[in-house]
């Protein structure tokens, strides 16, 4: 394994394709959790540590509650003030957050969407980026040490050009892949508009040559949330 830049975003699977327990992942956009949260997933109805079903009926019993699942919630993670719970149903998964405040839990968040493909997280602070290979760009071959992108960030920025403020790029290179992972420092500011981000050319200087290996994204780590649900 080659690696190039020090994001630090990208963790290669051990011998046994797992990762280190303590590692933060999430869904995009969503909420994140430790990769070792997923090793048990129980019903809500059967590990409720009291009071947590009950904070979460005012919410399901509105209107806009109604339209939510009303049952076979799944504590995902769980810490002593706050816990995150998860339901799969046919429109996607839905996401509910407890905080305790005052020996009560309270709800403090709720979010449904899509799919959830599990993504390591850049550092706090920094913004994600996605990227696509530049298909005009020079054409790949096995001697091939640079690749060219065109990256676009992902948070609302008021549609300003990423420029100085994109950091050099992480890159792992495997037996079989080329994991590539970017990350900005935001702009200066707290509010931004989001008419849409434009996209910036890239070239990204490789460890070594390409190869035959698949040039991937490396915050994608190719596991989904779905698949660990009981």
């Amino acid at each position: 394994m080659i690696t190039s830049g020090d994001l630090g975003v990208i963790v290669v699977p051990d011998e046994h394709g797992m990762l280190p327990n303590d590692l933060i992942v999430g869904c995009w956009p969503g909420p994140v959790f430790r990769f070792g949260d997923l090793v048990e997933i129980d019903p809500l109805a059967d590990a409720d540590p009291g009071g947590v079903a009950d904070a979460l009926e005012p919410f399901l019993a509105g209107e806009e509650g109604a339209l939510w699942p009303q049952g076979d919630w799944l504590i995902l993670s769980e810490s002593d003030s706050e816990i995150l719970l998860v339901q799969q149903g046919a429109q996607g998964l839905s996401f509910m957050s407890v905080t305790r405040n005052d020996e009560e839990w309270q709800l403090s968040g709720a979010s449904s969407g899509g799919p959830c493909p599990l993504h390591y997280q850049v550092a706090e602070g920094l913004n994600p980026v996605d990227w696509r290979l530049d298909p005009d760009g020079s054409e790949l071959t096995p001697d091939s040490t640079s690749v060219d992108v065109l990256i676009t960030e992902r948070d609302c920025v008021d549609g300003r050009e990423v420029g100085d403020r994109l950091l050099e790029p992480e890159v792992v290179m495997t037996e079989a892949e080329v994991r590539m992972a970017f990350a900005t420092r935001p702009p200066d500011g707290d509010m931004f508009t989001c008419p849409g981000n434009p996209e910036t050319l890239y070239t990204v200087a490789l460890p070594g040559p390409l190869g035959d290996r698949e040039i991937v994204e490396g915050l994608a780590i190719g596991i989904d949330l779905e698949d660990y649900l009981p």
